[in-house]
């Protein structure tokens, strides 16, 4: 199972949302970048960002933050908020150089873009946010729900060459209390796709719930809150060590 940290970036800075909500948002550090530097040195494989200003307004806010940050870190990109164009989605791979692009919004209002991205930078490069409140999609920043069911959306996905989703319920995010279980369950033993958990994790509990998932084919999580908070026994051996080395400037963690 391959957990990947979060960072949350919303006017140049390192935050979390609760439940999904803007006006809930927690400010954590003034440098994404160096947020990012920490989570290469606790040996991430993959670190998410998520455009926080782009998911709302669909525009570039934080591009040359999150350009320093490929290029500085050595760990492979995965890139979520406000990818609502082509031209957009081709920057962040090709000139970016991202792992892979995290589609919400617009795999709902332009369903064409999602096949084009497939034909164009094959199915590894794309995955799809399924972003829920009460088993609905929410889009446009989790600010607007839909009437579509997550299930529904999730096979019509999949028509489309889709392989991989991320599936979160985002009243969870940031909560610390614990994921959809029955939720990711249904999902991905339903469509047979790829699953990144996301939203709500807290302890190692939820982590082996999430590895008796894995034969449904639950592969993955991300997390924020509970990394940033060190709820895992073995961030307490990474803290001691950062205070020895002192080699990076890193952000002050809790």
């Amino acid at each position: 199972m391959l957990v990947i940290p979060v960072i949350d970036i919303q006017n140049g800075r390192s935050v979390r949302m609760v439940e999904g909500l803007e006006d809930k948002t927690v400010y954590y550090s003034e440098s994404p970048l160096n947020m990012a530097r920490l989570f290469r040195k606790e040996n991430a494989k993959v670190i998410h960002i998520s455009d926080l200003d782009g998911a709302v307004s669909g525009k570039r806010k934080n591009y040359e933050l999150i350009k320093e940050i490929t290029e500085n870190v050595g760990v492979p990109i995965q890139l979520g908020g406000g990818i609502r164009t082509f031209e957009i989605a081709n920057q962040l791979i090709r000139e970016l150089g991202v792992y892979r692009i995290v589609i919400g919004t617009s795999a709902i209002d332009n369903i064409d873009l999602i096949k084009k991205l497939i034909d164009e930078f094959g199915k590894s490069k794309v995955a799809i946010s399924v972003d829920v409140r009460n088993g609905y999609l929410v889009k446009d920043g989790w600010g607007n729900v839909t009437n579509i069911h997550a299930l529904e959306f999730a096979l019509g996905m999949k028509k489309l060459g889709v392989e991989r989703i991320i599936y979160q319920d985002v009243a969870r995010v940031g909560t610390l209390t614990g994921l959809d279980v029955e939720g990711l369950k249904q999902i991905a033993s339903e469509t047979g796709l790829k699953v990144t958990a996301a939203g709500g994790v807290s302890n190692y509990s939820d982590l082996r719930k999430i590895q008796d998932l894995e034969r449904f084919g639950v592969d993955s999580v991300m997390m924020s809150r509970a990394l940033y908070e060190n709820k895992f026994p073995c961030q307490a051996i990474w803290r001691e060590q950062e205070k020895i080395d002192t080699s990076l400037e890193l952000p002050k963690v809790k």
